[in-house]
């Protein structure tokens, strides 16, 4: 299952206002994105709980986040969410459960339940930087991805063309001994800055041009993101909600065989039957939540 849902929330005297939304803007969001559009007050205290109440629903309730609309300025707030679920293609069995130590850089954390499991043969991939494994799941795959000793999840991600390279690269197959730890987080994070060197300065500078969707100034001033995972021995089932506020301005013969031991921080990368990655994460210690 995987669903995107997509919604606008504009303060209502935009939407007839000389210097409001562009029709136009709305109707590209409806028929492009097809996004929901709601006139509404944002100084009511009804709003942001409608607000919450739609994300708790398009996210299967695994998100309800805390929304603030205080800000007088406030003209309109864009909002996104995805919710995915899916089973493994070999489900695992709970004889296939057993507990471990967990290497954080905190220190060992004990009793740590691990799906095991031996492959004759699956896609995986060693460089000389991390071990990686792509499990297939009944509406995409799950890739885990092991750093080498020296090195880190952080690191693996601060180059750039590392994701590309991750999929671009070749996968081949491997028999490997795989112990895998069975986690759930929920994560927010604000992610206004770390938008500027990721290609869109535009959106996020001093007068940025959004003459295209609303006649007045605008400007961003928040971009929140939370995210929900959970996976156990049936599959996967994760959620993200992205919040943009805009106030007014100013198989094969395996080859060889691996070990992949998931027992410290390691990154993972949920992807579709399309192949678009979905979800990016690291677990450094699948004890908390």
């Amino acid at each position: 299952v995987e669903r995107i849902a997509n919604a606008l929330w504009i303060r209502e005297d935009l939407v007839s206002d000389q210097g409001g939304v562009k029709q136009s803007w709305l109707d590209q969001l409806s028929e492009d994105f097809y996004a929901s559009a709601f006139a509404v007050d944002f100084s009511r205290p009804h709003t942001p709980e409608a607000m919450t109440r739609w994300v708790e629903e398009k996210t299967k309730g695994k998100i309800k986040p805390e929304i603030d609309v205080s800000d007088p300025g406030l003209l309109l707030i864009l909002m996104n969410t995805l919710y995915f679920k899916a089973g493994w293609l070999e489900p695992f069995d709970k004889d296939e459960i057993f507990e471990d130590d967990f290497y954080s850089r905190e220190g060992t954390i004990p009793a740590i339940p691990y799906l095991t499991r031996t492959y004759y043969s699956i896609s995986a991939r060693q460089t000389d930087r991390y071990s990686a494994v792509s499990l297939p799941l009944t509406g995409g795959k799950i890739d885990f991805i092991l750093p080498t000793d020296g090195t880190s999840p952080d690191l693996l991600l601060e180059d750039a063309s590392f994701l590309t390279s991750l999929h671009s690269g070749e996968w081949e197959a491997f028999g490997v001994d795989l112990k895998l730890p069975l986690f759930e987080y929920k994560a927010k994070t604000d992610i206004l800055e770390a938008m500027k060197p990721l290609g869109l300065p535009a959106m996020v500078k001093d007068s940025p041009d959004f003459s295209s969707m609303i006649e007045r100034g605008a400007e961003v001033s928040t971009i929140t993101q939370e995210a929900f995972i959970a996976l156990d021995e049936k599959g996967v089932e994760a959620a993200a909600y992205t919040e943009i506020g805009m106030v007014e301005s100013a198989p094969a013969e395996p080859s060889d065989h691996l070990v992949i031991y998931l027992d410290r921080p390691f990154l993972f990368v949920i992807t579709d039957q399309a192949g678009a990655p979905l979800f990016v994460g690291i677990i450094r210690n699948p004890a908390h939540s």
